[in-house]
């Protein structure tokens, strides 16, 4: 198999992002030419017709955009983790349309878009961002990146691994894996230990499941511009694009046989126990809620 290169830095890209992982489907056609960045972006909230709508989608974008699918340089897809079945139905029809089209896949993590859109709605050019996300089974989805908006071929680095966290001991358990200062992710060295009150919480799990009062009250909270609701609730196909695009441009595109969805959790029920236990948690929880 010869290596997948990408066009050098400034020419013309053309990108079709697609983003499963969750309830939502959410499809982005993202075109970049001469320094200007354009998206069509498409989403839904569909559960499990995702696989019944996501090509339809795939068309309208790229009919509105004008652009037919020939003219597509690579295809990026959400990677998770998330729904077991939803990111399957991303993942497959990434590597089919990369098949049938020859052409390249970027696979990017779930939590790094969300990260991104909390960095672009707060208005900062670089931050880092903690993300959580309900994964159901009173667990969650967590990751801490280092992201900066204006590195036109690096997106940030990786400060926290996806991980599934218990929500019950989200603070002590999150504590245990906080990144120390100068200690190296992959390749990329952290320059300095983030402050928990200047890092930005994003994700969906924060207000859904209660975290921000108990974050607060343990590291308290830098004053920063929230986030709009929509852009917390799901992983937008625009911004998994616009982190694919600095992937392509760095040369990580890779060929559609290699594309594989990133799962974090091996159990996708809970057996009656765990489920009894589950639901006396969650009515302990809200009665502490009504106390206060």
């Amino acid at each position: 198999m010869s290596p997948v290169v990408a066009r050098p830095d400034g020419g013309r890209v053309c990108l079709l992002a697609l983003a499963t992982s969750g309830d939502w489907c959410s499809v982005a056609l993202h075109r970049h030419d001469a320094g200007v960045d354009e998206s069509e972006c498409l989403s839904e909230r569909l559960g499990a017709g995702q696989s019944e709508r996501i090509l339809a989608m795939v068309r309208t974008v790229c009919g509105d955009a004008g652009v037919g699918l020939g003219e597509i340089d690579a295809i990026a897809f959400d990677a998770g983790p998330g729904s077991f079945t939803s990111l399957r139905v991303g993942c497959s029809v990434a590597q089919g349309l990369g098949f049938a089209l020859e052409r390249p896949v970027l696979p990017v993590e779930a939590p790094a878009a969300l990260g991104w859109q909390r960095l672009r709605a707060s208005r900062r050019v670089a931050g880092d961002v903690l993300v959580a996300v309900d994964a159901r089974m009173d667990e969650l989805y967590v990751a801490m990146y280092r992201l900066r908006l204006d590195a036109p071929a690096n997106w940030g680095q990786t400060l926290i691994e996806p991980r599934l966290l218990a929500r019950a001991g989200f603070v002590s358990e999150l504590a245990a894996c906080w990144p120390a200062a100068g200690a190296g992710v992959g390749e990329h060295p952290v320059a300095a230990e983030p402050l928990p009150a200047q890092v930005l919480p994003g994700g969906n799990a924060w207000r859904s499941l209660g975290l921000l009062d108990e974050w607060k009250a343990r590291h308290g909270l830098a004053s920063v511009p929230a986030a709009p609701a929509s852009e917390q609730a799901y992983v937008r196909a625009d911004a998994l694009a616009e982190i694919a695009l600095r992937d392509w441009h760095a040369g990580r595109a890779i060929d559609a046989s290699e594309a594989a969805p990133r799962y974090v959790r091996d159990k996708v029920a809970l057996d009656r126990d765990e489920q009894r236990a589950l639901r006396l948690r969650r009515a302990q929880r809200t009665g502490a809620r009504a106390d206060r």
